[in-house]
């Protein structure tokens, strides 16, 4: 006799807070007397998700992997450990409506031909996911697809059909391929087909497992009476070229597999070729979105102080051609690349930015060039007025480029624009919500309180959630959070789709103390969180943190022989240089268990480990969590040159220890 109505398995990696509101969403649906049999495997996650999951997820399931295996394999681990009627596959960045569970069990349980089933999924920023649909890939859905086809004609049926944009989003349809996010499969339908093809890391798994139930006999339905939030890319960034390499390289595996025999042959090359071809594109189009800004604002601060130049000269000098036949061409292109490279480094490159990360970037950068200025020969100098003068041009040009991108880019949140948040919840939890932004150092310009119903009496609210479609414009509404404990999520998709697309959401308010949520499908989600804030977590430090590794070890490298002796001889030295070289590992970092720092920000492992850089006669039971907790929370470069300095003889740690 089978144990459950339904098990559900959920692979995670490193997104605890999305796990913890897709948990609740499980815990808050309406079962109506089914059995849940709910696994979590974790895929060797460093951000404290099995000790969160052990204590506040007890009813769950944990299967705890100490190294990633691949969404696959995670999965068929859960899967032969089962007994139940139907097996749920979902990401950890979804939410479900309460309803979801109850009505997809009761569709499969009158529709015995069907072997699968997958519901209408929406972004974070409530638009329609296209993948809730799909279509087997042949030669021409997979060329549109390719080429882009697809996107430029949505809703044809001649170039839409690997998405299936020509049926509409809330009619129920039998399709071809479900995504792998939410894939509701009959466990006899898997017994016949077979459980997930391993050879498969991520991606790419959901179509192969859905053609094969395909094959077997059985039918794959979409199901868009009930929907679910997808915050797609959680757990791999799709702005990686990791992302590429292994999106493609299923799809390459895939086409090999099922269309690489026979007549089939040729159809196989023109998908490989296809399939290679869109991920070199796509991989030198993210090269190139990270370089554009910084490149544009190189060319244009080059070509106004080499303008400028003339001016200078004329003017100061009474020659225009006082320049002529020196290095003056060079140095203020060295001077220039200077002072990109201190905006990349100060953040002004970063999604979020503010106008004195840019002032405060170039005037580090132009004391580093008049520090240099002053070493410099007298024949190679050029003149400490065009090195203000271009200071002060290279920062007009910063702000006017960031401002040309932010209207190029004007429907996304940038920190440039004014935040209007609307609070959709009651009074406590509102005010909670409020705290928790103030507490993730998020300042909005203006909070709209909106009652979650539809009449209100207490003129503390601005509004009611009914009226939030009608106001939002009025009220310049660029950001709606809503209080999962006094809505339901059925009510809080209804109301995300009902909204501008400018609008971005966020759900909070409950348990986890965070609030949780995405712009649009490519963008990586965001998090406030009454955490602990790391300042090793911020990407500026995270490179600040790069460099100093990279810095110091060319520093170091010249003089090795004479730390090779500190080091009683220890030849480790020399491959600890490469290895932090090469970012395998760095200098200053987490020491412990990983218990005492995976709940911390993802650094490499240390060859100094902070929590022993002071020389103690004992420790406490807690010094290695709370060392780790400081390192983390007041990290600076500076800091790491202090530790790696008065730890210059422990430069030759074993790298087998850490790695």
């Amino acid at each position: 006799m089978i144990k459950h109505d339904i098990g559900i398995v959920i692979v995670n990696y490193n997104v605890r807070h999305f796990l913890m509101h897709c948990l609740q969403s499980i815990r808050n649906s309406q079962l109506h007397g089914l059995n849940l049999d709910v696994w979590v495997v974790d895929n060797a996650s460093v951000d404290g998700s099995v000790s969160l999951l052990k204590s506040e997820y007890p009813e769950v399931n944990l299967i705890a992997n100490e190294k990633n295996v691949g969404f696959s394999a995670a999965n068929n681990q859960a899967i032969r450990l089962m007994d139940a009627k139907y097996v749920l596959l979902l990401n950890p960045d979804t939410v479900l409506e309460e309803d979801t569970l109850a009505k997809c069990f009761d569709f499969m349980e009158t529709h015995p031909e069907a072997g699968a089933l997958g519901v209408r999924m929406i972004d974070g920023a409530g638009k329609f996911l296209p993948e809730s649909k799909r279509k087997i890939p042949d030669v021409w859905n997979s060329f549109c697809k390719l080429t882009y086809l697809s996107e430029l004609f949505p809703k044809s049926k001649l170039f839409s059909g690997y998405n299936l944009g020509y049926l509409p989003e809330s009619q129920t349809n039998e399709v071809d391929v479900l995504c792998g996010a939410f894939m509701f499969i009959r466990k006899e339908a898997l017994d016949k087909t077979g459980l997930l093809d391993e050879a498969f890391f991520m991606y790419g798994e959901d179509i192969d497992l859905s053609y094969r139930i395909l094959k077997s006999g059985y039918k794959i339905w979409y199901f868009p009476e009930t929907s679910i939030i997808h915050y797609k890319g959680e757990s791999t960034k799709k702005s990686s070229l990791n992302y590429v390499r292994t999106f493609y390289g299923a799809m390459h595996i895939y086409v090999n597999k099922h269309y690489g025999k026979g007549n089939a042959a040729m159809f196989a090359r023109v998908i490989n070729l296809a399939i290679h071809t869109r991920a070199l594109l796509s991989g030198l189009g993210r090269v190139v979105g990270a370089i554009v800004r910084p490149l544009i604002d190189a060319i244009l601060i080059w070509w106004a102080i080499s303008t400028f130049k003339f001016i200078w000269a004329e003017y100061y000098f009474y020659d225009p051609n006082y320049y002529k036949d020196t290095y003056i061409d060079q140095i203020l292109m060295v001077y220039t690349l200077i002072w990109v490279f201190f905006l990349w480094l100060g953040g002004h490159y970063d999604q979020k930015s503010n106008p004195w990360t840019t002032i405060f970037s170039l005037s580090t950068g132009t004391i580093f060039i008049l520090i240099g200025y002053a070493l410099l020969p007298e024949f190679v100098r050029t003149s400490r007025a065009l090195i203000i003068i271009g200071a002060c041009l290279a920062t007009l040009l910063a702000f006017l480029t960031a401002f040309i991108s932010y209207f190029w880019n004007r429907n996304d949140k940038t920190s440039l624009s004014e935040s209007h948040i609307a609070i959709v919840a009651k009074k406590e939890n509102g005010l909670k919500i409020l705290n928790i932004l103030k507490e993730s150092n998020i300042n909005p310009d203006h909070v709209h309180f909106f009652f979650p119903g539809d009449i209100i009496a207490d003129v503390w609210y601005t509004n009611t959630m009914a009226a939030l479609p009608n106001v939002a414009k009025t009220l310049k509404i660029n950001e709606v959070i809503y209080s999962s404990e006094d809505l339901s999520m059925k009510e809080i998709i209804r109301s995300m789709t009902q909204l501008e697309s400018k609008v971005s959401f966020k759900i909070g308010g409950d348990e986890s103390l965070s609030i949780i949520g995405s712009n649009n499908k490519n963008q990586r989600g965001e998090l406030y969180s009454l955490d602990v804030n790391y300042r090793l977590s911020t990407d500026i430090a995270q490179r600040y943190k790069r460099i100093f590794d990279i810095i110091f070890s060319l520093v170091i490298l010249p003089i090795s022989p004479f730390v090779w002796v500190l080091n009683a001889f220890n030849a480790n030295v020399f491959v600890n240089i490469f290895n932090v070289l090469i970012g395998r590992a760095t200098w200053v970092g987490y020491g412990g268990e990983p218990s005492d720092y995976s709940f911390l920000p993802i650094i490499k492992k240390a060859i100094i480990k902070y929590p022993l850089s002071d020389k103690l006669l004992s420790y406490t039971f807690d010094h290695f969590k709370r060392m780790n907790i400081t390192y983390a929370k007041d990290y600076s470069p500076f800091l790491d040159l202090k530790v790696a300095f008065s730890n210059i003889y422990k430069l030759g740690n074993a790298y087998d220890l850490i790695r």
